[in-house]
């Protein structure tokens, strides 16, 4: 039977997982986490949804005006142990994604922590010229 939300969601879907998302970021996986990215006067915070990872399972790069974060999250119980998955609707495996800013940001102030699963990033807009060519961010 021809279910119309169904296809739309699997459209969604697709687009999602070949890259196509909104403010000309990028995204590649088998799942994504919803994020929230917000501006004000000094900077940005991005909010990402990442239930049952950690800080080790999680990475976040930004050179200029783009951001990008990635990791991988585990099964809990893998198949062949006695387990036979019935239902799986989670995501797990590998994801990248990757955000273009309005504006550069100040690549050596950027801050990140994860707390009740979800990983929140600050930036801090640049207002000068500076050479610095990119860093990986320590997440607290």
């Amino acid at each position: 039977m021809w279910d119309p939300f169904r296809d739309m969601e699997r459209i969604v879907n697709l687009m999602h997982m070949g890259g196509i998302t909104s403010m000309g970021s990028t995204a590649h996986g088998s799942w994504l986490p919803a994020m929230d990215l917000v501006e004000h006067a000094e900077g940005y915070k991005l909010f990402a949804d990442v239930p049952g990872m950690r800080r080790e399972d999680l990475s976040v790069d930004v050179e200029g005006s783009r951001l990008c974060i990635g990791g991988d999250r585990k099964m809990p119980l893998a198949e062949g142990e006695g387990n036979r998955t019935l239902v799986s609707e989670r995501g797990f495996g590998r994801f990248e994604r990757c955000l273009h800013l309005p504006t550069a940001v100040v690549e050596n102030n950027v801050k990140a922590s994860l707390k009740d699963s979800v990983l929140t990033v600050e930036l801090k807009k640049k207002h000068n010229k500076d050479s610095r060519a990119g860093s990986s961010v320590n997440i607290q």
